[in-house]
């Protein structure tokens, strides 16, 4: 008893920490009751176009509202409880931690506007934090390992956190609005890249080498726009004209079509612990889908 008391050099100590469980990215997901949520405010302009959205520890979210220049936070009724304005206009959101975001703010006109935002949301509001200026038009972006990853609509960029430029992953010069969307999957292996002009999904290596090429005319949306997202599930969804197809992880196969006939559809989030699945648009308003999943066979 002495001797495996004295093996045991844990004994008292208390492990804090996130409780390890397996999930398979590839589990299909498919949508059941819809609901819609006006997120309109008095100081809207425009008609709302929401290219980005991510939700908090908490429950909230943070939308990002193109035609608005701004993002805005909604509490757990879809209710806008706070907002902030932008030097121009949103092309997408990820998250940085489970209170932290990072947008991409760019414009054709004007190159001193490019750039990422970051934000916190800090006790129902958001909060400025710092903005990254880059020499490049900013689309897509994505976060892993305390690293950015940014596309400029022809080629995909590696970033510190603090603006500093790793490295150019990818590029393809032979089209405008080429390469837009990118996300990361959870551990990071994989980095995965949309073609907005032919409907094309690239999956890479963190080095930047293509390893899986997809191309369906479903990933082609109507208005460039980073019609991608990789749930922190693993789950890969890639959107296009008035549908959401989930591929493998892989980069290989559709596993599934979601069709959500929502006219130009411009961002996708999904959080498997809430079974929702959020879709933004061109309009007013957020479309909440209750899902479902089930493995793969």
């Amino acid at each position: 008893m002495i001797h495996c008391l004295a093996d045991c050099t844990d004994l008292g100590k208390i492990i804090i920490g996130e409780l390890q469980h397996d999930v398979d990215p590839n589990k299909i997901v498919s949508i059941e009751e819809k609901s819609e949520y006006n997120v309109q405010t008095l100081t809207d302009m425009n008609k709302s176009w929401i290219t980005g959205i991510y939700g908090t520890s908490n429950g909230d979210l943070v939308i990002a509202d193109f035609n608005n220049k701004c993002v805005k936070l909604l509490n757990h009724a879809y209710k806008v409880i706070d907002q902030v304005q932008l030097s121009n206009s949103p092309w997408c959101i990820c998250n940085i931690s489970s209170v932290e975001i990072a947008v991409t703010v760019s414009t054709p006109l004007a190159d001193a506007l490019n750039g990422v935002h970051l934000l916190r949301v800090d006790d129902g509001k958001i909060i400025r934090k710092q903005v990254l200026k880059l020499n490049h038009f900013c689309c897509g972006i994505a976060h892993i390992d305390a690293h950015l990853f940014v596309t400029s609509s022809n080629a995909l960029y590696e970033y510190t956190m603090d603006g500093r430029l790793v490295k150019k992953l990818y590029e393809d010069n032979s089209e405008k609005y080429k390469v837009v969307g990118v996300g990361v999957s959870p551990g990071g292996k994989r980095i995965y890249l949309t073609y907005n002009s032919n409907g094309k999904l690239l999956t890479l290596t963190r080095d930047g080498k293509v390893t899986a090429t997809l191309k369906d005319p479903a990933f082609k949306p109507y208005f460039p726009t980073a019609n991608i997202h990789v749930a922190t599930s693993g789950q890969l969804f890639v959107f296009g004209h008035k549908a959401i197809r989930q591929v493998d992880i892989v980069g290989n196969t559709i596993l599934n079509t979601i069709s959500v006939d929502i006219p130009y559809p411009a961002s996708v989030f999904f959080n498997e612990e809430t079974r929702r699945l959020l879709v933004g648009f061109l309009g007013h308003n957020i479309i909440e889908f209750q899902t479902k999943t089930v493995p793969t066979c």
